[in-house]
């Protein structure tokens, strides 16, 4: 399965879906039992070699799909505080930052808050100097 998965470049983003992954394994594995099996329970389990592990879930259209992803993401989403078990980080990301937000997204917020900031001040000083203005008369 590993080797299946790893030449059709199944990751989160691009799986592959149950009966793709069937017909290739099923020319290796001749017990369709014992491959309906592994189809089943390989789920959550780590992958020959520990740097990788079996992913699985029902799509949009109610398809079986499976991918191999970073056998350290559940250390990453516990770290993170992300109770969703199909999380990846987006790009840019790192720990202690906010898990639902893009690095990029957090920092045009922050650039917009300061630009906010300064416009109120801005406005602030208007108001006061005009009323000063309107005061000595």
């Amino acid at each position: 399965m590993l080797k299946i998965l790893k030449e059709k470049r199944a990751v989160s983003g691009n799986p592959i879906l149950r009966p793709a992954l069937r017909s290739e394994a099923r020319k290796l594995i001749g017990d369709t039992g014992l491959l309906d099996h592994l189809l089943k329970h390989m789920a959550g389990k780590l992958a020959p070699g520990g740097a990788e592990r079996f992913r699985r879930r029902h799509n949009a259209d109610g398809a079986m799909e499976y991918w191999l992803e970073s056998a350290n993401l559940v250390e990453v989403r516990k770290a993170a505080g992300v109770e969703d078990p199909y999380w990846t980080p987006p790009p840019g990301w790192k720990p202690g930052d906010n898990p639902t937000q893009d690095p990029t997204c957090a920092r045009e917020i922050k650039q917009l808050k300061e630009e906010m900031a300064n416009l109120k001040r801005y406005l602030l000083y208007i108001f006061v100097f005009s009323h000063n203005l309107f005061d000595r008369r």
